[in-house]
């Protein structure tokens, strides 16, 4: 399988595309439940204002508040991404409130960069089809535990 990212300017340069595409391969991979090995996967960050976040949030999701993702995919569930002839699929897109982030790194007392990836791959989780329970943060927990344990910076 190939990752493809595509980033926006600003603060997404502070983050290597290269593990940016890595932490989507594993959440792929870590899922077992999308077989997309012989295909060609596009993901789309984007790094907003808490304001953009915010006018998002309640627009498409009827939530006014500041959040720290929103996943936009393509697929509605992960049969319709199995099902998917193509052999390029654009997964969609994660919109990240980075200054929101932050905040939530100091009151949990982590990184910058270890909560920036864990919202990351939460907001993964979702293009793939899983919503917010017990299977989807038990499955984020031990992404983000096997991603610290690999690049210990974090």
């Amino acid at each position: 399988m190939g990752v493809t990212i595509e980033l926006n300017p600003g603060v997404c340069a502070r983050y290597d595309r290269g593990m940016l595409q890595n932490i989507a391969h594993e959440t792929i991979c870590a899922t077992q439940k999308i077989d997309l090995a012989q295909k060609k996967v596009t993901i789309s960050i984007a790094i907003v204002e808490e304001s953009d976040i915010q006018r998002i949030n309640r627009d498409f999701r009827g939530k006014d508040r500041v959040t720290d993702v929103i996943s936009v995919g393509d697929y509605s569930d992960d049969l319709d991404v199995t099902l998917e002839d193509s052999q390029e699929i654009f997964l969609g897109e994660v919109i990240l409130c980075y200054n929101y982030i932050v905040g939530i790194a100091q009151e949990h007392g982590t990184s910058i960069d270890e909560e920036f990836y864990a919202v990351y791959v939460h907001g993964m989780l979702h293009l793939l089809g899983f919503d917010h329970g017990k299977k989807m943060f038990t499955l984020q927990d031990r992404i983000c535990h096997d991603i610290k344990l690999r690049f210990s910076h974090l």
